[in-house]
């Protein structure tokens, strides 16, 4: 006769001999039915807004990876083989196809974006370039204002439309052109030193012809300084605060060093 605790007989599991405690808690130590439960991976679009779907739906185009050194290549060409036209000419055709580039690499993908998420990052391009520029144009205003002058003038320093041409190029179209191809497109894949240096080879190649450094070397010095400085803070900004920030920091230092000098003069 078994007690009211006694187990009962299981017959075929191998009960051991023996009296067994009342009551004894069943082991919960694992489950004992069904299959251990999966946790649901989350995907990046949970979070992430501007995800794409990732690799979903078969093999996508690789065009976001593509180097655009081979782009830098042929500007830097360009702007050896138009050395002889007319330097406002050549400006514009050669910011055009900077800029023709950049965008074009925007539009194809590349993960280009000019979206802002905090006012501050404005804020400190904008105060960087003020500093910068600033300091720059005060070390030398004359300086500044006689490449100004050598750069846009064609020639013709009394030209009422010298300081016109003079805002459009540092407010508008070099700042876009240059901040879409080396911060937008360039920085992705190179470093800030030599995004840096490219651009102010480039920025060289472009203004050295029509500075006449013949006659004023020390131009040529003071003028190449402040763009390798310059190259290196753009980079920097884009990189801590973003790419429209470095925008509004190259539209700010630009004007402080080659229209304001020549305001003042």
């Amino acid at each position: 006769m078994t007690g009211p605790f006694d187990a009962p007989d299981e017959q075929g599991e191998g009960v051991p001999p023996g009296p067994r405690r009342p009551m004894q808690p069943r082991d919960r130590r694992r489950p004992h039915t069904g299959h251990l439960p999966q946790a649901i991976p989350r995907v990046p679009g949970d979070w992430d807004p501007d995800w794409d779907g990732g690799d979903e739906g078969g093999p996508r185009s690789r065009r976001q990876d593509l180097d655009p050194v081979l782009g830098y290549i042929l500007v830097m060409a360009l702007s050896v083989g138009l050395t002889p036209i007319p330097a406002s000419t050549r400006y514009v055709v050669l910011w055009g196809v900077m800029a023709a580039m950049g965008g074009m690499a925007f539009l194809l993908g590349s993960g280009i974006r000019l979206k802002v998420t905090d006012p501050g990052d404005l804020v400190w391009g904008i105060g960087l370039g003020l500093f910068t520029g600033g300091a720059l144009m005060l070390a030398g205003s004359d300086t500044l204002a006689t490449a100004a002058e050598r750069l846009f003038g064609a020639g013709d320093p009394d030209n009422p439309l010298l300081d016109t041409w003079v805002f459009q190029a540092t407010a508008f179209v070099m700042p876009v052109a240059e901040s879409l191809f080396f911060r937008g497109a360039m920085q992705r894949v190179h470093s800030i030193p030599v995004v840096a240096v490219l651009a102010s080879l480039w920025s060289m190649l472009m203004f050295f012809p029509n500075l006449g450094l013949g006659d004023a070397p020390v131009v040529g010095v003071i003028f190449g300084s402040a763009l390798i400085l310059l190259n290196f803070l753009y980079g920097y900004v884009h990189w801590r605060h973003g790419l429209a920030a470095s925008f509004f920091c190259q539209i700010t230092a630009g004007t402080l060093l080659l229209l304001v000098p020549r305001l003042l003069m």
